[in-house]
This record gives structure tokens, C-alpha cells and sequence, in this order.
């Protein structure tokens, strides 16, 4: 892809757990990213967040490809005894993992050196 056709930037917050299959799947269809590992929300569960510049005519080709390769999922986690009713059993909650959170950015100018 030509420097001259990236006009958006997209920051993608995945799953961790999601990380290698989606990155294959990116490079197959000629999208790169950089990765920067975090951990947040309040699970505290792997997260990671990928930078990747893109054409606008792109776009919905990479969110088919996050689509695929993200599924959300739901889990079902402690909240502790300290929420729960009765003492010695812990509260358990649904909580929606995985999936992806994407942001789309203009480009004014993009310039590899």
C-alpha cells in the first residue's frame, strides 16, 4: 500500500487472547499494525491496542476482518464475597470479553521516513 492512499488511522482495542489470530489474518489481506499491550476495565483482563493506517475505501474490510477474528463472548465472573448476600458464596455477574472497541481517525498527511 502506497504512503499516499492512508488517510485514516484506526487505534483498535482487542482481546489479548485475540491477538495472533487477528495480526494473521491483518497480514494476510496486507493491513499492518503496531501493538501496544495494555491491561484495563474492570476485569483487568490483556488487552491490546493496534495502530494501523488505511485508505477510507479499506475501512470496511478491516472492520470485516476484526469482526471475524474478535467475537465477543460472555463470561461470567466474581465479584467477591463482599457483594455477595450470603457470605460464602461470591456474587457471580456476566460480563461481555472480547470483541473490539475501534476508533477512525483523519489523516492529514502521512510520511514514512
Amino acid at each position: 500500500m502506497g504512503a499516499e492512499s492512508i488517510d485514516r488511522m484506526i487505534i483498535a482495542i482487542v482481546d489479548g487472547g485475540q491477538l495472533r489470530r487477528l495480526l494473521a489474518a491483518l497480514q494476510e489481506r496486507t493491513f499492518s499494525a503496531t501493538v501496544i499491550n495494555a491491561t484495563g476495565g474492570f476485569l483487568h483482563e490483556s488487552k491490546v491496542t493496534l495502530l494501523a493506517g488505511v485508505s477510507h475505501q479499506r475501512l470496511d474490510e478491516f472492520f470485516a476482518v476484526v469482526r471475524a477474528n474478535c467475537p465477543a463472548r460472555t463470561r461470567y465472573v466474581s465479584m467477591g464475597g463482599e457483594f455477595s448476600l450470603m457470605p460464602s458464596y461470591p456474587l457471580m455477574i456476566e460480563a461481555r470479553v472480547g470483541g473490539a472497541t475501534i476508533f477512525v481517525l483523519p489523516v492529514e498527511r502521512f510520511v514514512q521516513l
